[in-house]
Parts: structure tokens; sequence; C-alpha cells
């Protein structure tokens, strides 16, 4: 574990293609989605909360800081980081750097965290996220907390993007090997299929 990387949940979303307004606390095998990843995610971090929207208290068990946006109609997982760093400094919580990982995907590796910083602090990057040999994994990244100006300016003038504010601020890669690591759920069809993959 370390000591100056939080990490945020990216719970936020409305997942309109699954169908389940909180897909995350979908059942998979003997917990849900999201206690997959917090099992996960809180070994790799100092302190890990979960950034989400509507009702908090539906989040209880978990034992975890809620962090809500900071703008209505659920604007993507970029809020959600910018919110999550706001929240941090307004804490005086002196983190370097912001972990993220999404909450639909229960087998992410342990060693995420680790490697996402060798590789930032290998390249002199501010942003690192991992990678298969078929996809880039934005959600799944680690985030400068140098950059919460740049990307509350980016947010205000209409940027929503990942892919494109990795590319624009020089991210670096970290390429993990096992594609089924970062299998996750978006569909009906992906949930049934993350199930077999289990089974």
């Amino acid at each position: 574990m370390t000591t100056d990387i939080l990490g945020v949940l990216l719970a936020g979303g409305q997942s309109l293609r699954m169908g389940h307004a909180d897909k995350f606390l979908l059942q998979h095998g003997d917990r849900t989605l999201l206690q997959y990843c917090v099992d996960l995610a809180r070994p790799q971090v100092d302190q890990l909360v979960i950034s989400a929207n509507g009702d908090p208290t539906r989040l209880e068990a978990y034992g975890l800081p809620v962090i809500p946006d900071f703008w209505p109609d659920h604007p993507g997982p970029l809020a959600g980081i910018i919110s999550v760093m706001v929240w941090a400094q307004k804490a005086r919580k002196d983190y370097a750097w912001l972990a993220s990982f999404a909450t639909d995907t229960p087998h992410f590796p342990l060693d995420l965290v680790a490697r996402l910083r060798w590789r930032a602090e290998s390249q002199n990057a501010k942003v690192a996220f991992a990678a298969t040999e078929r996809d880039n994994h934005y959600t799944f990244a680690l985030w400068s907390t140098q950059l919460l100006s740049e990307l509350l300016s980016r947010f205000a003038h209409g940027e929503r993007a990942l892919h494109r504010i990795a590319a624009e601020l020089g991210a670096c890669q970290e390429v993990f090997q096992d594609g089924t690591a970062f299998a996750n759920v978006n569909t009906p069809a992906e949930w049934q299929a993350l199930n077999q993959l289990q089974n």
C-alpha cells in the first residue's frame, strides 16, 4: 500500500446500455461488482472513495466516503475524477496521485497501481493508463493531482472524453498481457459473458 495515492471507484454513470441504474450493485458470484472492485483497489492505495451520484445511503455498507459530482446530469468519469480531487484538496489531504478504477470490471490486476506509477515516473508523465493488446482502458489510470486546474479548465470548455484528455496531456500506457482482466459490463450480453468467464 502507498501513502500518497488516493483511489476513486468511478460509479457515477447511468448505465443506460445495461438497463440497470446501479449496475455496480449487481451480484457477481458471492459479491457485488462494487465489492469485487473495493477488495482489489483498497490494498493498492492509501485511501479509497466512491464517486457516485444519487442517494449515498445505498452505499453505506461499503464503509467508504461517497463523493458526488459537482455538476448535474451525470457528465461522465472526468467529472468524478475532478470532484474527488477537489474534495481531497478541500479536506487538506495531500495526495500526489489519484488512481481511478471502473466499477464494472471486477477482475482488474492487483499490481495495477504499482505498474501505472512505475510507468508514469519512468516516463516523467502526469497520466498513465492501462492497456491491453486490443484496447486502451482510460478509466483505469493514474492522474497527478497537479493536473486539477488544467482538468477543470478543459471540463469548463466542454471536454468530457478521457482518451482525448490523456492524449493532450502526454499520457503513457502500461500494457497488461491478460486481456480478460479488464472484461467489463456495459450490456446484458457482456454481463452474461462475465459470469461465464468466472464459471
